[in-house]
């Protein structure tokens, strides 16, 4: 992972270095090949310092009165206004230095030439804010999309350790006592809880299965709820075969037939009735 404040002094650092060699190459190019000016180039580096030392501090500002957070028609007026102040100081900074280099000299107090430099810079340190702001609001975006998946991940896992343990208490003593009765079917009672479990084991890892594998552990699941069950619980299965190959997010099946059961079977005197049906709808599965 990047680490943030590496990145923040390196796109600060490479912008307005960036920023003085345009200006050093504009200056060259504009004075009529007399040959650079070494008082300028200096002038123009110790005004990308500036620039960089003003922003860091209009950034450290930012985040102490969390104007991230702030809705858009509280923080433009603020942005304006700010980058506004950075401009004024940034010209009056540049004088101390600019005059001892001969550079301006009385023209620094040109009202004109102090209007279009005070104009010029904050909309250098506009665009600077549009930029800082623009990426800050995609890495929260970024962020929010990382946690929201998280979430996601966790509300998956959860789902998938949710095999009831008292399903496996009950199964164990439906099967212990179908030994002596029915040793064929209780065997194939064994068989079926050994598939369970160990699609369970199994589909931990993965975050899709297909319908038919969901099918099968809800076909094994409801088999042996009926041992425990006999009458009172009856169920059918439809699925679509061209929608067996159709993936899904395990257990999601699964879950609602044990509630429907835990809900349902268990709560109603007589006999009840579970469908489970599996269809497309136009782009989605239902």
């Amino acid at each position: 992972m990047v680490n943030k404040q590496r990145l923040y002094w390196t796109l600060q650092i490479g912008g307005w270095t960036f920023y003085a060699v345009v200006q050093i190459v504009f200056s060259v190019l504009a004075s009529d090949g007399q040959g650079v000016n070494v008082q300028r180039i200096i002038f123009l580096a110790y005004e990308a310092v500036l620039c960089l030392m003003l922003t860091h501090s209009h950034r450290n500002l930012m985040n102490r009165w969390r104007w991230l957070s702030l809705p858009m028609q509280r923080l433009i007026p603020r942005v304006i206004l700010s980058v506004f102040c950075l401009g004024v100081f940034i010209y009056l900074l540049r004088i101390p230095v600019s005059m001892p280099l001969g550079i301006f000299t009385d023209s620094a107090f040109d009202v004109i030439k102090i209007f279009n430099g005070i104009v010029f810079y904050s909309f250098i340190f506009f665009l600077w804010t549009v930029f800082y702001f623009i990426y800050n609001y995609f890495e929260r975006y970024n962020t929010s999309l990382k946690l929201e998946a998280s979430v996601k991940e966790i509300e998956l896992n959860n789902l998938k350790s949710q095999l009831n343990p008292h399903f496996i208490f009950n199964c164990m003593n439906s099967i212990r006592a179908l030994i002596d009765e029915d040793p064929v079917k209780a065997k194939d009672s064994v068989t079926r809880l050994s598939s369970i479990l160990r699609s369970t084991l199994l589909l931990n890892k993965r975050k899709e299965i297909s319908v038919k594998e969901e099918l099968e552990l809800v076909s094994n699941f409801l088999d042996l709820e009926h041992i425990r069950y006999e009458d009172r619980l009856n169920y059918t299965i439809e699925a679509e075969p061209e929608i067996s190959d159709a993936l899904l997010p395990p257990f999601i099946i699964q879950s609602q037939v044990e509630n429907a059961i835990k809900h349902g079977i268990s709560s109603i005197p007589g006999k009840g009735y579970i469908r489970v049906e599996v269809f497309r709808e136009n782009e989605s599965l239902r």
